[in-house]
């Protein structure tokens, strides 16, 4: 095992991504916060020493992020909120952080660009 030099955080759906995702749903459906909330995306970052380096880090980013986790349920930007804030983004997803992360395996890591 090895510890790599990265932090993990994972983006949690709020309640205001919930009510955008049952927007694009059939009427016959509705996604509920818990099943929104099982396997969300988890990105890795540099490490950093203190918090507020990882926020700013993230504030860099949060762009990014959030058109991914929209592009999970719609590729159509039409759909998606005009302005994307970084308030808006504080405002739908909760930041899961956590700043130790084990490589189990000896293999490397594969790569692929998305």
């Amino acid at each position: 095992m090895y510890s790599i030099n990265r932090q993990v955080i994972v983006i949690k759906p709020k309640t205001p991504y919930l009510d955008w995702v049952n927007t694009l749903m059939s009427s016959d459906e509705h996604m509920d916060i818990e099943a929104l909330s099982t396997d969300c995306l988890s990105y890795l970052l540099p490490h950093f020493d203190d918090d507020k380096e990882t926020n700013r880090y993230i504030k860099k980013i949060y762009d990014q992020i959030f058109e991914l986790e929209l592009e999970g349920w719609s590729t159509d930007e039409r759909t998606w909120p005009p302005k994307r804030t970084y308030p808006l983004f504080k405002k739908w997803f909760s930041i899961e952080t956590h700043s130790e992360v084990i490589d189990v395996l000896k293999t490397k890591i594969e790569k692929e660009p998305i």
